[in-house]
């Protein structure tokens, strides 16, 4: 697939301390300027998720920049009827409403036959976990009912919207269903991973949200061709799963970027960013979602995302997916289009941070301060 090339600004979030020396010559301006500048309902976000732990770390972020038109679940991380209800809370808090409008929550596709899940392990406890996202409830809600004409109502929520601009931080499962009744209006979209064959980082391994419905992600491929297509991904590294995964360079969240400490102020306590702040800070008891021989294993609401708390529960990988996804909607020149040094004609086909001072260590404090400053903004929603 061949890749897009950034020659305009799309919306661009308020630059985090760390990024705006580093980043000035990108010209980047401020989500206040771009709130004042656009027209009601000009430019419309889709987010289409599977509302895993990322997905929920990168969902607040997007509205205090853009204009998020709905959120459609797909089957992935959870499953659209009981995700539905959790992301609901998030977003709309738990009297229907965040700030001035209500925003639509949209249960989305599922596969026929789904997945051998064994292949994912560790698939049942994250269910679990997002089900009660991540711990803000006490218990799952009631599912919500799915309804195969869910292209149609995603179709009818943007209807007032010239263009729309698509995140995709889930499986292409509900993707390839709604894209034709949009892809007239669609300025971009933006998607977590890399296209299929892309070898340029990962040489033969696909995302989770391309393998757990290939089929989808294939068809979606195709659908994509000539579009204005932005796949988005972090470098990754060996030494960072596990216990090592806390290393400077590693491009993982971090307690202080939701906490604070004394360089971040951490996440606000009103409005969606303070839901998100008590759902990845909260003491849920969680051991029993483990699988039987894990449970004499520690489990808190940061065995989802913390690595030092990951590596100490069930283990495994932990990086900025779905938010470094998210910031690029935002705020695109924070990133460019990766090219491996020892084999460049394999590039071009995905972005990835632009490095600051040519240091990993800095690019991930920054992408963190930066996330921190978006998803405060979304105490006030557009």
């Amino acid at each position: 697939m061949k890749p897009q090339i950034l020659t305009s600004s799309f919306g661009i979030g308020r630059t985090a301390a760390l990024l705006c020396a580093a980043l000035a010559v990108s010209s980047l301006g401020t989500h206040e300027a771009r709130a004042a500048d656009a027209p009601a309902l000009k430019s419309c976000v889709i987010i289409d998720n599977d509302f895993d732990i990322d997905d929920m770390m990168a969902i607040p972020l997007v509205f205090g920049s853009e204009h998020v038109a709905a959120l459609i679940q797909s089957e992935g991380y959870t499953l659209p009827e009981e995700s539905a209800p959790a992301v609901d809370v998030l977003v709309n808090g738990t009297d229907g409403s965040s700030g001035s409008r209500t925003i639509p929550i949209i249960v989305g596709g599922r596969q026929e036959k789904g997945p051998d899940l064994s292949q994912w392990p560790w698939l049942s406890f994250f269910r679990s976990m997002l089900n009660q996202a991540n711990g803000l409830l006490p218990a799952p809600l009631p599912p919500w009912k799915s309804t195969p004409d869910y292209p149609q109502k995603l179709a009818d929520t943007v209807a007032d919207c010239d263009s729309v601009s698509i995140l995709v931080i889930g499986t292409y499962t509900s993707f390839i269903n709604y894209f034709p009744l949009l892809q007239d209006k669609v300025d971009r979209i933006v998607i977590m991973g890399q296209p299929i064959n892309d070898d340029s980082s990962t040489p033969g391994r696909e995302s989770f949200n391309c393998k757990f419905d290939f089929a989808a992600c294939q068809k979606a491929m195709t659908l994509l061709e000539g579009k204005p297509a932005f796949f988005i991904d972090v470098p990754r590294f060996e030494e960072c799963r596990g216990a090592t995964a806390t290393a400077a360079h590693c491009y993982s969240p971090d307690y202080a970027m939701v906490a604070g400490d004394g360089k971040t102020p951490g996440l606000k306590e009103e409005g969606m960013p303070g839901r998100l702040r008590k759902a990845l800070l909260n003491d849920i008891s969680c051991q029993s979602f483990y699988p039987p021989a894990d449970r004499t294993k520690p489990c808190t609401s940061k065995s989802t995302w913390e690595p030092a708390a990951v590596a100490a529960g069930l283990g495994g990988e932990m990086l900025l997916w779905d938010q470094s996804a998210a910031i690029f909607l935002v705020h695109p020149k924070a990133f460019a289009l990766f090219y491996p040094k020892d084999n460049k004609s394999e590039g071009g086909k995905h972005y990835s941070p632009v490095l600051i001072d040519n240091s990993d260590a800095k690019t991930v404090e920054g992408l963190r301060a930066l996330w921190t400053d978006l998803t405060n903004a979304a105490v006030s929603i557009r």
